[in-house]
């Protein structure tokens, strides 16, 4: 019996054990593009300082190292409805941000309200409630149907880490005018400033000469 076939059988073998181990490759390969990224806890502290944590923690933890702090999560700031500190019970949840503010600046049961969103800030110059491309509020509704006036988490991040830019700004105004319209008040109160005053005195007409009050004629032999 000739050897021929049994060579044949063995390239066979072999052709099928490279095929298999290629495979084995492709699907290593597919399984390690889609490995799920661990989600992660986002702290901002007032002021602007961020903390990030790898896996859950209790807000009983938190608030033992921050005694005179309020836990807030940041998607849950609405005008109008109280400020929504956790409990000591509850647990932060990873994949979410959270706030660490003065427990000062946020007595139990009051409302939230733009001037309360300005204290957030803990610059010494408030920064505006607006910017340009920048909304700071957004409608949504609620679970009883009703429009709540949502609070842009990013918007608060930007305001509470307003004292940390403000320190890179010189001091021409940048941080309290950020929008053109700003500036331009800006650029004009303080243009007035460095130009001497000259009165300003239209062309009177003969008919309403006799009219002219006692100022507006010193002025106008003044001149």
């Amino acid at each position: 019996m000739s050897s021929k076939p049994m060579k044949q059988d063995r390239k066979k073998e072999r052709k099928k054990q490279k095929i298999y181990t290629m495979g084995n490759i492709v699907t290593l390969c597919i399984s390690f593009q889609h490995t799920p990224q661990p989600k992660i806890i986002r702290l901002v502290f007032w002021g602007g300082a961020t903390q990030l944590l790898r896996e859950s923690c209790p807000a009983a933890e938190l608030l033992a190292r921050h005694p005179d702090s309020i836990v807030c999560h940041a998607d849950s700031f609405y005008v109008g409805r109280p400020v929504p500190a956790l409990a000591i019970e509850d647990v932060l949840v990873a994949g979410n941000t959270y706030l660490v503010l003065p427990i000062d600046l946020f007595p139990p049961c009051r409302n939230l309200t733009t001037a309360s969103l300005a204290s957030l800030s803990s610059a010494k110059d408030k920064p505006p409630l607006s910017g340009p491309g920048e909304l700071p509020f957004e409608y949504v509704k609620g679970s009883d149907g009703k429009l709540l006036i949502k609070v842009v988490p990013e918007f608060i991040i930007r305001v509470m880490s307003a004292a940390a830019a403000a320190a890179e700004d010189d001091k021409s105004g940048s941080t309290l005018c950020t929008t053109p319209e700003l500036r331009k008040h800006y650029a004009q109160l303080v243009g007035t400033r460095d130009r001497p005053w000259s009165p300003k005195l239209d062309t009177i007409s003969e008919k309403k000469k006799a009219r002219r009050s006692p100022v507006a004629a010193r002025l106008f032999d003044w001149r």
